[in-house]
């Protein structure tokens, strides 16, 4: 049992699953990453642990994202867990050493601007941290410089707000924006909670079923053709109540820069190919 003295929570409640045999994300990407062209700006990466422990690809194709766009990129190897999820059930007593060493990993070097992906992590580092450096979301960094457009693909969109951006952070208007570069037809759904985050689905899992239920039933009523957000833990549990592709914006915008460069390489191949005589 973990025990604090307002509560208990049995561990098999909290539905621990084993870490992949692999190496993390932060183990596998270098340090410091360069932009393709020339540098814009320079983050530090937060990366959270379920980019660096689960969900590597969609990481990378954030990192795709600011790389092609100008951003250096900062990845601090001795980060660790922000401690949100220690924080929202009450079981807080590392996380103050928690902080002290996630601080601290990013002032050595140097570093003014910490961006995070997840949004948990995100309202945590702003919201529980007192931090000496700015912290903002990918989203923030994305729409603050002019990005490179992309192909746009053709599908309806429908969008998630997760309660740590939305209502933890204030972010609204930002993922909307990236997300209409991507599309011409955007749907807005509710902008309600999937039962995933607070806790909720650690702590109370048949509460965050059928919170759950109610958001796949909104998102079958947008008949939409795939579901962005911007939150890996939202991102899993939306996915387990639709039957809809679940995508965060980056991979979205991933495939816009594919499908544009797979169009321009055959508009040149066209350009360069020998003519008749």
């Amino acid at each position: 049992m973990f025990e604090e003295k307002s509560r208990r929570i049995p561990p098999e409640s909290l539905q621990v699953q084993p870490l992949p045999d692999r190496k993390g994300l932060i183990e596998s990407i270098d340090e410091v990453l360069e932009p393709y062209g020339d540098v814009k700006g320079e983050v530090g990466f937060f990366t959270g642990c379920l980019y660096d422990l689960r969900m590597q690809s969609t990481a990378l194709d954030a990192i795709e994202v600011l790389r092609r766009n100008g951003i250096r990129i900062i990845t601090p190897k001795e980060q660790v867990c922000c401690g949100s999820p220690l924080i929202r059930t009450g079981q807080t007593a590392i996380v103050p050493e928690l902080m002290k060493k996630n601080i601290e990993c990013f002032v050595k070097r140097g570093i003014k601007t910490v961006m995070t992906v997840c949004a948990g992590c995100g309202s945590t580092l702003k919201n529980d941290y007192d931090t000496p450096f700015e912290v903002k979301d990918i989203n923030e960094i994305l729409t603050a410089i002019d990005i490179e457009k992309p192909e746009k693909i053709g599908l309806k969109i429908a969008y998630h707000d997760p309660c740590h951006l939305l209502r933890g952070q204030g972010i609204r208007e930002q993922p909307r924006r990236l997300l209409r570069l991507i599309t011409d037809d955007f749907v807005e759904i509710p902008s309600e909670c999937c039962g995933s985050g607070g806790g909720v689905k650690s702590g109370n899992p048949a509460e965050a079923e059928a919170i759950g239920k109610l958001r796949g039933e909104e998102i079958k009523e947008s008949c939409c053709d795939i579901v962005a957000t911007s939150c890996p833990f939202c991102e899993i549990h939306v996915q387990s109540v639709t039957d809809k592709p679940v995508k965060n914006i980056n991979t979205l915008l991933v495939e816009g820069y594919r499908k544009k460069d797979a169009k321009n390489a055959e508009n040149a191949s066209v350009k360069n190919a020998p003519q008749e005589q």
